[in-house]
């Protein structure tokens, strides 16, 4: 019986160690696309952006900035966008998207000083965006061209800037 007992036992703390293990790894571990996951960036390439509130401007495309105040890879990220959406505001309609009521997310962007032309509050799930942060670029018609999802380290960045152009 005792046998039993310290089998059960050992099979109870592995498990839980193997539940903390997939755990912490899921939400510490390597941020990007997996072997053998999909790309969100890439589902949303193609896709026709409905942003509640904008109309589409037929003279140049839109960089929509998908963000969340509660993101800590959005706030970590600020800096960048800040740098993005100054250099974009010639050149793009600079939309930023988050889902907080349209006051917070105003301040909060205000706070970062990350220039825009327009602020939309509206529910992420129903533009099709999975997470925050995202950075999408739009035609003219709304289509997305170029998507980058999550925080960007130093290389994403400069993808980023050298597909803008800027």
């Amino acid at each position: 019986m005792k046998f039993l007992e310290k089998a059960a036992n050992v099979a109870v703390i592995l498990g839980v160690a193997v539940f903390i293990t997939v755990m912490v790894t899921d939400k510490v571990g390597p941020r990007g696309v997996q072997p053998g996951s999909v790309d969100p960036a890439k589902q949303l390439l193609g896709k026709t952006m409905r942003i509640p509130g904008l109309q589409f401007p037929q003279a140049r495309g839109s960089l929509v900035l998908v963000l969340s105040t509660t993101c800590h890879f959005c706030k970590d990220s600020l800096p960048f966008y800040k740098d993005l959406a100054s250099k974009s505001l010639e050149r793009f309609n600079v939309v930023a998207v988050l889902p907080q009521p349209l006051a917070e997310a105003q301040v909060y962007l205000q706070q970062a000083a990350v220039p825009t032309t327009h602020v939309i509050s509206t529910e992420l799930g129903g533009m099709g965006v999975a997470g925050t942060p995202a950075v999408l670029l739009l035609d003219r018609t709304g289509k997305v061209s170029d998507a980058w999802v999550g925080k960007l380290d130093e290389g994403r960045q400069r993808q980023v800037l050298s597909r803008l152009q800027i």
